[in-house]
């Protein structure tokens, strides 16, 4: 501390020590090391032991030193500074030492009373273990037993009293062994209880050992034995656990009875569940953990397409590797990882299997019930393809569409339902019905809806509201119908603006409209709703039917039909208010019996008050009987135009095997003699020769041109080869001769068609190809035949300049004949042109009882 004052009477007072500074400043770091180097021993132990006086100690000590020598050090500095006097100075150093050893004295009595808060937090929680202990060891169910490592008792709680009879004080200090199992017993429970106690089996600690013990009266008692080791300080014990097992011992007698009987009838309803396993129509398999077969019935055979016997024992992902990550490899590992029932639906195609499985878990492995479905899902593919062209149909019905349950819940609607109402399809779900009406018409809106789902049809005429609140009337008709089980009412809604314009201007001229009635030339008459009485008829009517006016108002509508017309009539009679309707052509029977066409027109008025029914009923017995002429004689015209048309074909076929046998035959003996001639004459001028070169060359020519005219009346190859070669022949040659490219598309399989069907298929190609060459300009053409679903599709399109509608308008020879050739055939044809971009032709012709 000298030195570090820089004393200057250091120096004088060292003359009288022996030993330099450093050295001893070394001598006091060595002696401090030594000091250290066992803290456990000597004056160090009361420094380094975890007593309170040594944490004390190893925290004042060091401030003891440093503080004073520190703050004495400040002093001195601030002195030599000159920043205060010596006494101030002195002052400063005493406050400040005061100040600071108080704060650490304050400290550490904060620490040792923390500390001593802690101890005897600890000792109550001591105290408290040691009170749940006494007391569970008291009142414990079982017979707990503390033993020294020699298996001498040293507590013995009454519950053993209880069990074995002797009391506390005579267990005390006795071995367990000799107490509970004495010599005369069985020796193999001794030495099993021996055996836990020399250690052999206290290397697992908690096993129950069952045993047969002896009680203080000398009875003999099932107990179960659970020993355990246990080390407190240096000591080594046992606890002991003892429970008396005589009861659940006489359960287990029986259990293993009960177990064997069971093994045996398990035995048996193994066969009879085996033999089930075989009569179930679904495939069943079972799998052990390993996913290897232990069973396979004979469905499952079936449907794997694979002998029962010879896949017990294999993998079912070696046997079926394409399942592999499929949702059935999926299903089987999560039901065995989480022991859980799993059922999955999958597709295997190599067996081209749609299979349903149920997949039961257990500790051994899978069963797994297979379902084949692939019927079903056949036919789900067929519903989902209807499913959508109803969606489609519906989407394009005219007025509004709608479908909803008794409760009024929406299945379906149609978009224009949306785009009528202003309602997106997510409020329309939430809707009901009588939502879409104002207020004063839903009590008539709801009595005719009760309507339908009462008398399975209605009708009603009431106002759309829509979201901005216009009000748009519509006429509405409904069915009953049954979907999922369930009534619903399926209807459509038409809008009927411009006819309730029609009505007010009805009514407006209705008494104009009465005097008309009266001097109308057509026969009409009124009948009264719903009664369906007559209230009138105009002189016209009259005069139709031969009636006078009291007769013909005291007919019933129905009879002036004849009598097989009335069930009819009955089945399609309205009696509802419904504004205009065409009921069609209708036979009418007159008063003296003769029968007569009329054309009816109801028209649903308010006369006087009362809704009424107008009725037209114009005669067009003459337009249909000679509409019924003109069909007799266009289907005459159509089958004379076919058998001029096949008589055509004949003669088309016979001239052209004439041309090719007879004139092929004679062009080819022309052509053998002129070869003879040529070689006979080989001395002759070159004149000669040259004429005969070229009487050869005519003479290939003409055999050429035969062949040609011949395949033109009749393609040979069209009998030979069938269509695809007579069309792919005829389009080389087309290519060949207009310079036009071309583009053939062809079943890969030829199609087997009537000759009648081929012959006009072929001559429609034909005609099509002779106007591209003629009037369309083009550069490329594609042609496409193709078959689909018992149709045959002829696709003939150029890239040339087309047509316009005006051009489209004109009915030429050609069109014609290709149209009413395509009739004939039963099917449809159809032309259409964009200018300067080209024209398609297609032709669709169906193919009745014909195996594609």
């Amino acid at each position: 501390l000298a030195y570090l004052y820089k004393a200057r009477s250091i120096d004088s007072f060292a003359v009288h020590i022996s030993m330099a500074a450093p050295a001893a400043i070394c001598f006091l770091v060595l002696s401090l090391v030594i000091l250290f180097a066992e803290p456990g021993k000597g004056i160090m132990e009361e420094f380094s032991t975890r007593l309170s006086g040594s944490t004390v100690a190893r925290f004042l000590i060091p401030a003891a030193i440093i503080v004073p020598a520190g703050l004495g050090l400040l002093r001195l500095y601030g002195n030599w500074a000159g920043i205060y006097s010596d006494e101030f100075g002195t002052t400063l150093f005493v406050l400040s030492t005061i100040v600071i050893l108080t704060g650490i004295t304050w400290f550490n009595a904060w620490l040792l009373n923390r500390r001593d808060m802690q101890r005897m937090r600890a000792e109550g929680a001591l105290q408290e273990t040691e009170q749940h202990i006494h007391a569970i060891f008291h009142h414990a169910p079982d017979a707990i037993i503390l033993t020294d490592k020699n298996g001498t008792i040293i507590k013995w709680n009454p519950e053993a009293e209880k069990i074995f009879g002797w009391k506390q004080t005579e267990a005390i200090g006795q071995s367990l062994i000799g107490l509970l199992i004495p010599h005369s017993s069985d020796e193999s429970n001794r030495a099993t209880i021996a055996d836990r106690f020399a250690g052999t089996a206290i290397g697992t600690p908690g096993q129950t050992v069952d045993l047969l013990a002896v009680t203080k009266n000398r009875q003999k008692l099932d107990v179960s034995l659970k020993a355990s080791p246990v080390t407190i300080g240096q000591d080594s014990f046992f606890i002991c656990f003892l429970r008396d097992i005589a009861h659940r011992k006489v359960i287990e007698n029986k259990l293993k009875s009960f177990n064997e009987e069971l093994s045996r009838q398990v035995i048996e309803k193994t066969s009879e569940l085996t033999d089930i396993f075989e009569r179930i129509t679904d495939g069943f398999i079972a799998l052990d953990q390993n996913y290897r077969y232990t069973y396979v019935n004979k469905k499952a055979g079936q449907l794997t397409r694979r002998d029962p016997a010879s896949l017990i024992g294999k993998s079912v992902w070696e046997e079926f590797p394409m399942s592999v990550g499929s949702q059935t490899y999926e299903a089987f590992h999560t039901a065995m990882e989480e022991q859980r029932f799993v059922s999955n639906i999958d597709y295997y195609a190599p067996l081209d299997l749609w299979q349903s499985n149920f997949v039961y878990p257990s500790a051994n492995g899978l069963s797994v019930f297979i379902r084949d479905i692939s019927e079903q899902k056949r036919a789900e593919t067929e519903i989902d393809r209807a499913r959508d062209m109803a969606d489609k149909l519906i989407d394009s019905l005219p007025g509004v569409f709608y479908f909803f349950d008794a409760q009024g819940k929406f299945i379906r609607w149609n978009r224009e339902f949306e785009k009528a109402t202003g309602y997106t399809s997510a409020e329309i779900e939430q809707m009901h019905p009588s939502d879409f009406f104002p207020e004063e018409e839903r009590h008539y809106i709801l009595k005719r809806i009760e309507g339908v789902f009462q008398n399975g049809v209605n009708d009603a005429e009431a106002h759309f509201k829509t979201t901005s609140g216009q009000l748009v009337p519509y006429y509405f008709k409904a069915v009953l119908i049954n979907f999922n089980g369930q009534p619903c009412l399926l209807g459509n809604g038409i809008d009927i603006t411009q006819r309730k314009k029609a009505e007010i201007r009805l009514i407006a001229s209705e008494h104009k409209y009465k005097l008309l009635f009266r001097s109308n030339p057509l026969p009409m008459w009124m009948l009264n709703l719903p009664a369906y009485n007559m209230s009138d008829v105009n002189e016209a009517a009259l005069l139709q039917y031969g009636y006078t006016k009291e007769e013909f108002l005291k007919l019933a509508v129905a009879e002036l039909r004849p009598p097989e017309d009335r069930a009819r009539f009955s089945a399609t009679t309205n009696k509802e208010f419904r504004g205009i309707y065409h009921a069609g052509v209708w036979r009418h029977q007159r008063k003296d019996g003769s029968l007569i066409y009329v054309d009816v027109i109801t028209y649903d008025i308010n006369h006087e008050g009362q809704q009424t029914r107008l009725v037209l009923a114009n005669d067009v017995t003459e337009r249909h009987i000679a509409e019924e002429k003109l069909k007799e004689s266009y289907d005459a015209i159509r089958k004379l135009t076919e058998h001029l048309q096949n008589v055509r074909e004949q003669e088309r076929l016979h001239i052209a095997r004439e041309i090719h046998d007879e004139l092929g035959q004679l062009l080819t003996v022309m052509k053998l003699d002129v070869s003879w001639v040529k070689r006979k004459t080989e001395s002759a001028d070159e004149d000669v020769k040259l004429k005969l070169r070229n009487i050869l060359d005519v003479i290939d020519m003409t055999a050429k041109t035969v062949r040609r005219i011949a395949s033109e009346l009749r393609p040979s190859l069209l009998d030979d080869l069938g269509l695809s070669a007579a069309m792919e022949w005829h389009l080389e040659e087309f290519e060949r001769r207009s310079g036009i490219k071309k583009e053939l598309h062809l079943p890969a399989a030829d199609i087997l068609l009537p000759d009648s069907l081929k012959i006009g298929i072929f001559r429609i190609f034909q005609e099509s190809l002779t106007n591209v060459a003629r009037h369309a300009d083009a550069s490329k053409v594609i042609v496409q035949l193709a078959h689909h679903d018992n149709e045959l599709l002829l696709t003939i399109q150029d890239n040339g300049k087309g047509f316009t509608e005006k051009e489209a308008s004109k009915k030429t020879l050609g069109l014609l004949g290709m149209r009413e050739r395509t009739q004939m055939m039963g099917g449809e044809y159809n032309i259409s042109g964009i200018p300067e971009r080209g024209t398609i032709v297609t032709v669709m012709i169906p193919l009745p009882g014909v195996n594609l």
